[in-house]
């Protein structure tokens, strides 16, 4: 083509210069450029270039992907430790009740002259502080229950199974306390368990009676 034909030729759009001069500006990026320069080494020597493996993350972002993730978790777990406090606490209440078990006590009762006599179990009412307890009894079912207290309209049977009957009522303790009395017709042993509650402290026992002539 002449001179005179390239002048002849109409000026560009202004919007075609703008897209050549930012295109002429493009830099190719680092991974780019390492192929391009993998690419001449290769036609240089006849062989076949290598696809280069993409550059790996840094070193600092890995880092802080780490501390992220370890954030997340220890949240998660904090998060999970105040969940499972809340329900414990709506469990256990406001208030704490101390529980123990008394270790297992023996108890000798003599008949006198072979009649039937009445016995009194030494239960712990003195932990109580003089407070009201609820009391759970249970006893052989062929034994008649005396708890020495007429006013005792708390008193009630719980329910009887195989051969053994639990008692519930309310009962004194501390200088006041209600005694607790079973009527023994026959030498042999029996086995009681006494279970109190106040509003600070739950007692288990457990007593074998042993009766003789």
């Amino acid at each position: 083509m002449s001179a005179p034909d390239d002048k002849s030729l109409p000026p560009l759009p202004g919007e075609a210069v703008r897209a050549l001069d930012a295109f002429r500006e493009e830099r190719p990026s680092a991974h780019l450029e390492s192929r391009i320069q993998l690419a001449l080494q290769a036609a240089s020597s006849g062989k076949t270039p290598a696809r280069p493996q993409p550059p790996e993350r840094p070193a600092r972002l890995a880092w802080l992907e780490h501390r992220v993730t370890r954030k997340v978790m220890g949240l998660a777990l904090v998060t999970s430790v105040i969940l499972l406090a809340v329900r414990a606490d709506d469990w256990i209440g406001d208030s704490e009740v101390l529980s123990e078990t008394m270790p297992l006590r023996h108890v000798s009762f003599q008949l006198s002259h072979g009649s039937p006599g009445w016995l009194e179990l030494p239960w712990t009412h003195g932990v109580h502080s003089g407070e009201q307890a609820t009391v759970h009894l249970e006893a052989p079912e062929e034994l008649n229950l005396h708890l020495h207290a007429e006013a005792l309209s708390s008193a009630r049977l719980v329910g009887c199974d195989a051969g053994r009957c639990i008692h519930q009522f309310t009962a004194d303790t501390g200088a006041d306390a209600t005694p607790l009395r079973v009527r023994i017709d026959k030498p042999g042993r029996y086995e009681f368990r006494v279970s109190h509650a106040s509003d600070a402290r739950q007692v288990r026992e457990h007593f074998v009676v042993e009766a003789k002539h």
